[in-house]
């Protein structure tokens, strides 16, 4: 249900001429979004009208002035969540924002997060230089997809929760944004205000990884389609890139380039990928598309570890790493793998984000950076320009991205973590050409993997919303775990301390290291009276409630931390602790007072008498 925060009758303000009055005026906060408010205004003539929004912490903007009426609904965006805003409308009869007239005011306050990301822990420090970052953010255990805005602070002002989430970009001169869905394909457009719309359901192949809206309706975009080649115990499916142009006025597909047309599908030196799920190897894997100061359209092929310029009528200008490149790297660490949103900066160079897969130990091994390279076409080399390595190293082998922006630095997201850091938080960080760090945001959600493919500026309102004072650094939201066990007493110790704290049990290390979490954990708890197991238990007389980190578990910075809630029942005992690589607990003795067998340390938990 709809929040009704302010409904107020007013009595026509006193004006000289013809200014119009507010008879009354009423806030709401959307019931579907808790980001999303409007301001309901009746006035007694015709007129245009305005809102100012405020909250000391969040900023001061004004929202778009709507066309004349005598009554009003003013969306309302950019938006904290459980925050207080203070609100006063304006009129005016003429576009001069000057001819305005103050009107009356009120207040509205915001609602809570969706479950799925009020959980997110979030630090932020610095300050952006983009008003406004957009990201998309995947919860893989969940099914569930968001874009979300961030503030200049971090603080997140507007969601939007879609089936899949994926590429996005602003339509030209419009309010709108298109996006590929992440696992469906085709084109889709969402509004500032929520709406979610399928443009192009028909096209007839998989639209992926990238777009690139133009004006006119019309969008760039790859597309995938499945061939067979081969015979007999040799054939397999192949799925090869397209470039096409979607005509949103006709539903007309206008093939720019062709993967088939340009390299042999049936050569395999042009890097297939291993068989998925679906039962097809992708070949090409374009994952970017972007234009060149020169008309030139680069693509970012994925699985070639390549970067291809097409000249203005698609033809293949050069080829950069990868089979057949037409530059060779005096510095071999100057190589890029498996990279992500290859561009071409103002001066010429190629930058994108370089995630590292198989980058040979000789070479640095894998690790993560953007990646600046300069192309000298007289000599056929490329060297590397400037580049942002953060120390200690990030790896993240899928997805992320890297933006150079208007104001000169560097946005860089790391969308995703290899596995043996998955429960490490996802980084986004703004650098300056110093690669000094002006911005930084950390995310971790629990028992989650989330995945974050792209973070971009560029975009200064969500809905022509104008700034009139910045946010101040925003409260962080607590994390989805329980730190105040540092103030008590642990009830025991060995690797782990370990607490019990309101029906949970706490393990906590610091400092903590990869290998501290590497172990699987075994927990045994055993009731006071054995009939309350589940009766395959009942021989053994205890619970089995053995855990990988990664479901309970939360490692940062150099904290490691995990809590386990327990069985609502009387307990007599809990034993815990770590197996050794590959070792298994083996005991099934109900009064067995050791621990199990293969164990890298183990405790027994007193309980409170």
């Amino acid at each position: 249900m709809a929040l009704a925060l302010a409904c107020v009758p007013i009595e026509p303000a006193s004006s000289d001429g013809d200014a119009p009055g507010v008879v009354r005026h009423r806030a709401t906060v959307s019931d579907s979004n808790a980001l999303i408010a409007e301001v309901r205004v009746s006035l007694n003539t015709p007129a245009r009208a305005f809102v100012e929004y405020d909250n000391p912490q969040a900023g001061r903007y004004r929202t778009r002035i709507s066309a004349s009426a005598t009554e009003h609904a003013i969306p309302i965006v950019r938006l904290r969540p459980e925050t207080t805003y203070d609100y006063r409308i304006f009129t005016m009869n003429e576009a001069d924002e000057s001819d305005s007239v103050r009107g009356p005011s009120g207040s509205f306050t915001t609602g809570e997060l969706p479950d799925q990301l009020a959980s997110v822990f979030t630090v932020a420090t610095g300050r952006s230089s983009q008003p406004l970052i957009l990201s998309d953010y995947r919860l893989l255990k969940t099914g569930s997809s968001y874009f979300v805005f961030w503030d200049e602070v971090g603080a997140l002002v507007w969601y939007l929760r879609v089936k899949h989430s994926g590429p996005v970009a602003r339509v030209p001169n419009k309010e709108n944004f298109v996006f590929v869905p992440w696992e469906d394909g085709g084109l889709w457009q969402f509004s500032p205000l929520g709406k979610v719309t399928d443009l192009a359901g028909g096209l007839p192949d998989k639209a992926h990884h990238d777009l690139i809206a133009l004006d006119g309706g019309r969008v760039l975009v790859p597309t995938a389609r499945t061939v067979d080649i081969g015979n007999g115990d040799q054939r397999r499916k192949i799925r090869y890139d397209s470039v096409v142009i979607w005509h949103s006025a006709t539903g007309r597909v206008e093939e720019l380039w062709n993967a088939r047309k340009t390299w042999d599908i049936r050569d395999p030196a042009q890097h297939w990928e291993p068989m998925n799920a679906e039962r097809y190897q992708r070949w090409t894997h374009v994952n970017s598309v972007s234009f060149g100061g020169g008309g030139n359209l680069l693509l970012s092929l994925r699985n070639r570890s390549q970067v291809v310029s097409l000249t203005p009528d698609f033809q293949v200008e050069w080829q950069l790493h990868g089979p057949d490149s037409d530059y060779e790297f005096p510095d071999p660490t100057d190589r890029f793998y498996k990279q992500h949103t290859a561009s071409q900066l103002a001066n010429g160079n190629i930058f994108l984000f370089d995630n590292g897969n198989g980058r040979p130990d000789a070479e640095g091994g894998e690790y993560s950076r953007a990646l600046e390279l300069r192309l000298d076409d007289a000599a056929g080399t490329v060297v590397k320009a400037w580049e942002y390595r953060p120390d200690p190293d990030i790896y993240a082998p899928r997805q992320s991205s890297a933006y150079r922006l208007d104001s000169g630095n560097t946005l860089v997201n790391f969308g995703v973590r290899d596995e043996t850091h998955r429960h490490a938080p996802l980084v986004v960080v703004e650098v300056d050409g110093n690669g000094d760090e002006v911005f930084r945001v950390e995310t971790v959600q629990l028992s989650m993997r989330p995945q974050r493919y792209r973070a971009q500026g560029g975009i200064d309102a969500i809905y022509d919303e104008v700034m009139l004072r910045p946010p101040t650094a925003f409260v962080q939201r607590p994390p989805p775990v329980r730190l105040h066990y540092e103030r008590m007493e642990p009830v025991a110790a060995s690797t782990y301390d370990l607490y019990l704290d309101d029906g949970h049990l706490v393990y906590a290390k610091v400092p903590c290291a990869i290998e501290d979490v590497a172990l699987r954990f075994f927990l045994h708890v055993y009731p006071k009276e054995t009939y309350l197991l589940r009766e395959a238990r009942r021989e053994i007389g205890f619970d089995n409630r053995d855990f990988s980190f990664f479901k309970h578990g939360l490692r940062w910075e150099d904290r490691c931390h995990a809590e386990v809630p327990l069985p609502k029942y009387e307990i007599d005992l809990i034993r815990t602790g770590q197996l050794v690589a590959g070792g298994r607990e083996r005991s099934n003795d109900a009064q067995a007072s050791t621990a199990p067998a293969s164990v890298a340390w183990s405790v027994e938990v007193p309980l409170p008498r």
